[in-house]
C-alpha cells in the first residue's frame, strides 16, 4: 500500500513490468530496447512519415505498405574491428530493426511515395479520394412562405 503511493516506487515499478505489447512495432533489435523514431504529420490530403537513419545505405530500406499499415525496415551491419582491440563502449546499434504503423483512414497504397536523403526518410501515403473530408452543397428545392 504504501508502495503505490510513493511516485518514485511506482515509476520503478513501471519500468520493471514494462509489459506493453508490440502492437506497432517489431523487429529483432527492438526486442532489446532499441525503437525506429518516426514523425508523423497528417494533412487534409495524406499522412507524411520522417525518420532519420544515418548511415544506412538506400538498398537496405524497405518500405511496404499493405492493409493500411506502413512498414519500414532496414538493417545495418556491424563494423568489422581488429582483433588485438577490444570495444570500451557500445552504444550505436547494428543488426535488423523495423516499425509498423496502422493509419485511421483507408491509405492510397498505389500512389505512396518514398525519398531519402540526407539521412533522413520521407514517406508520403496519400489518402484516398473517399476518405477525405468533403462538402455536401445544399440545393434549395422550393422556398415556404
Amino acid at each position: 500500500m504504501i508502495r503505490s503511493r510513493n511516485p518514485y516506487f511506482r515509476l520503478v515499478d513501471d519500468l520493471l513490468n514494462d509489459n506493453r505489447s508490440w502492437l506497432t512495432s517489431g523487429g529483432e533489435t527492438e526486442a532489446r530496447g532499441f525503437e525506429l523514431a518516426l514523425d508523423v504529420e497528417e494533412n487534409a490530403n495524406a499522412y507524411i512519415v520522417r525518420a532519420n537513419l544515418p548511415g544506412i545505405n538506400q538498398d537496405d530500406i524497405n518500405v511496404n505498405i499493405h492493409e493500411d499499415v506502413l512498414t519500414v525496415s532496414a538493417e545495418t551491419a556491424a563494423e568489422n574491428r581488429a582483433e588485438d582491440s577490444k570495444m570500451l563502449i557500445r552504444e550505436r546499434r547494428f543488426g535488423k530493426f523495423s516499425r509498423s504503423l496502422r493509419f485511421p483512414t483507408v491509405i492510397n497504397g498505389d500512389a505512396v511515395e518514398a525519398s531519402f536523403e540526407n539521412g533522413v526518410l520521407s514517406i508520403t501515403l496519400p489518402k484516398a479520394d473517399h476518405a477525405k473530408p468533403r462538402q455536401i452543397p445544399v440545393n434549395v428545392i422550393g422556398e415556404r412562405n
